[in-house]
């Protein structure tokens, strides 16, 4: 049925479409949009995209949210030569303008509305300065946006696959909220920018949210995106840190050096991935700068991101034949025995020497590979639980 299936498939629609991303079911189906992959300047929706026929031009696809009501679309006209499809150009990336509480136009771009934030400076840009660092993250054969999602710098990303990945047996690489094996390390140029009320309280990072398929699920119940708008968050596990937090428990036992923890709040955290609606996503645009460009650090704009690279886990590791490596009982990782079978890569988890090699090995990979990217320090995680607490108690 038309409602079932993507019109237009694997073919170029930004031209069909407007040149607007975002729902268009004229062209490619009830519920649809014409979306980018990764491509973080377009509208929430395409945010919440799982599967993509091509990752190379805006092409149709299906997000995982309900579309607006909109008349039932004509059926597509029969195809045509796909080599007549324009290429897309590369479009300038304009600087976003602030949101509006109201949300009427401002700067020539509908902003959402209505927002969820009760904090005014939400509404403006900060004075925050914008900070350029790489971000890492885990990641399935899937592609989709790291939004409403937990990413981390190299070490923090090492040591949340030794905790949570790589000690299940026979490769599977699953964690405690997920089944999809994990395959590759995926690498990130992110630009971040504090909200003002944040930065009044002498951060540039609010705390980490959990999100479990891309559903926010703590801490504080999700209520300091009101406050805070939709801040990046960060998170180490230096002893008597105000930033060791929420998972305290791992101070003293992360011997990673320099670890930290991010989380890039997306659209409509409230919901889980099938759950999310235009409404929600209007309420709770989340932190993606809509327009692209540098973030204003206004609620809705704090963070824009690029995929820059990847690399393999079973390269990291070492491990040629996957099959082979099964086969012969291979094991990544016992954690009851501190060490892997056929593979020394993760064994002894609490040696800081043990893991500053697997920290210096995956940062080799990735600088063999991609010898051109620029070098960029890892920022200072400065969240503070404890003044952090105090501006949600001062709303309150």
């Amino acid at each position: 049925e038309d409602s079932d299936r993507i019109w237009h498939y694997a073919r170029n629609c930004y031209y069909h479409c407007g040149q607007k991303p975002g729902f268009c079911e004229s062209w490619c189906g009830p519920g649809n949009a014409c979306c980018r992959y990764l491509a973080s300047a377009d509208p929430p929706e395409c945010h919440t995209v799982r599967f993509w026929p091509v990752t190379h031009i805006h092409t149709c696809v299906k997000p995982h949210m309900v579309a607006p009501v909109a008349p039932t679309p004509t059926p597509p006209p029969p195809p045509e030569d796909a080599s007549s499809d324009p290429a897309m150009p590369p479009s300038p990336i304009p600087i976003p303008s602030p949101s509006s509480p109201s949300g009427s136009s401002v700067g020539g771009a509908p902003a959402p509305a209505p927002l969820i934030f009760r904090n005014p400076k939400l509404f403006r840009p900060s004075d925050a300065p914008v900070m350029h660092f790489y971000a890492y993250r885990v990641q399935s054969d899937e592609n989709y946006a790291p939004e409403n999602a937990n990413m981390g710098n190299l070490a923090g990303i090492l040591w949340y696959m030794h905790n949570e990945i790589v000690w299940h047996p026979s490769l599977q690489r699953s964690g405690t909220y997920f089944s999809t094996s994990k395959t590759r390390l995926e690498k990130f140029r992110v630009m971040v920018r504090a909200t003002q009320p944040l930065y009044d309280r002498g951060m540039n990072f609010a705390v980490v949210n959990a999100f479990d398929s891309t559903k926010c699920t703590g801490p504080y119940h999700c209520n300091n995106f009101p406050e805070y708008g939709y801040a990046v968050g960060c998170e180490t596990w230096n002893k008597h840190s105000g930033s060791a937090f929420p998972h305290g428990q791992w101070v003293n036992q992360n011997k990673y050096p320099g670890a930290i923890w991010y989380s890039l709040p997306g659209p409509c955290p409230s919901r889980g991935l099938d759950e999310k609606t235009k409404e929600c996503v209007q309420s709770e645009p989340g932190g993606s700068c809509v327009m692209g460009g540098i973030p204003t650090g206004t609620g809705d704009c704090t963070y824009t991101y690029e995929k820059v690279g990847e690399i393999s886990i079973s390269e990291l590791e070492g491990i040629t034949d996957e099959e082979h490596f099964k086969a012969m009982g291979g094991q990544e990782y016992d954690k009851r025995k501190d060490k892997g079978v056929l593979t020394s890569f993760w064994d002894n988890k609490y040696s800081e020497d043990a893991c500053r090699t697997r920290l210096e090995k995956a940062e080799a990979l990735f600088k063999n590979k991609y010898p051109n990217l620029e070098e960029l320090a890892d920022p200072d995680c400065d969240f503070n639980k404890w003044k952090f607490e105090a501006g949600l108690r001062s709303r309150r």
